[in-house]
């Protein structure tokens, strides 16, 4: 249902509103929450969830398995491990021997990665300064208009006023001006009362590829005044290695609440991130 452009409306203006309102949303101090990784794993529909805690524009720290793998963990490989032998020998002494096996690494268990990820990435839309324990002020909301101003990261375009699960929203497009790898954002919506978004398409996600290849339709919800990621769609096949295609690809953030002081349950760290690790860029 398009609701068409109200006069007077002005894109630039929609944007830079919606930046101070994401700016200014105030979060927890800690959140908990399971992130869910679905898709299909060739013909198979593979879920994986994850228990996780964040503190906003801090550290994310994630169980190191999934539940699924919890409850059926993976079998030991047996068999014949082949490898190839040879002897160097540098300068005086007897020559060593150097046993290499034959093959790739085995595909990750992990559908697509260890996901180190938190529901309060915003692709940019916070200010890098985020205000998260007050409202931010009159005066500076004209501050930071003048900056955003100065350097523009997109030309942002009106496009309609749509609904959007059942409320009417801004429809931005947005062209980067500037370091389009980082500048990801290409389209969004964004409600008309408070300016938070709705959803967002991006140009790739993540940091690896061929996740930062593909568009990925972005979805968020807002809980107790603030925004947060919803769920993360690639809206293309993904082809990693191995030969391993993933259809459908889904990160989902479910059961987000404020962390109730709990010391008991499952051990949550702060993993080392590797190129097998699901993460978001350090530009927010």
């Amino acid at each position: 249902m398009i609701l068409g452009s109200p006069p007077n409306v002005d894109a630039q203006s929609i944007w830079l509103r919606t930046r101070s309102a994401v700016s200014g949303a105030q979060y927890p101090r800690r959140i908990d929450y399971t992130i869910a990784l679905s898709g299909l794993d060739g013909s198979v529909l593979k879920v994986d969830h994850y228990g996780a805690s964040c503190d906003p524009n801090g550290p994310i720290r994630v169980f190191a398995m999934s539940d699924e793998g919890l409850a059926a963990p993976p079998q030991v490989p047996h068999g014949v491990n082949v490898f190839v032998t040879f002897s160097v020998s540098e300068g005086r002494g007897a020559p060593a021997s150097v046993a290499l096996p034959i093959g790739h690494a085995a595909p990750s268990a992990d559908l697509l990665g260890e996901p180190v990820l938190s529901p309060t990435y915003m692709f940019g839309l916070d200010y890098p300064v985020r205000n998260n324990h007050a409202p931010i002020e009159a005066s500076s909301l004209k501050t930071i208009a003048v900056v955003a101003a100065a350097s523009p990261e997109y030309r942002v375009t009106l496009i309609d006023v749509p609904v959007v699960d059942g409320m009417p929203a801004y429809h931005l497009e947005l062209t980067p001006l500037r370091r389009p790898k980082e500048n990801r954002l290409r389209e969004l919506w964004v409600r008309t009362d408070d300016y938070l978004p709705l959803q967002a398409i991006v140009a790739g996600n993540f940091t690896a590829a061929p996740l930062v290849d593909v568009p990925w339709l972005v979805n968020f919800t807002t809980i107790d005044g603030a925004p947060y990621i919803s769920r993360e769609s690639a809206m293309s096949s993904l082809y990693l290695a191995h030969r391993r295609i993933v259809r459908n690809a889904v990160i989902a953030f479910e059961n987000i609440r404020q962390w109730d002081g709990s010391i008991y349950g499952k051990p949550l760290v702060s993993p080392e991130t590797d190129d097998n690790s699901l993460t978001e860029p350090n530009n927010k």
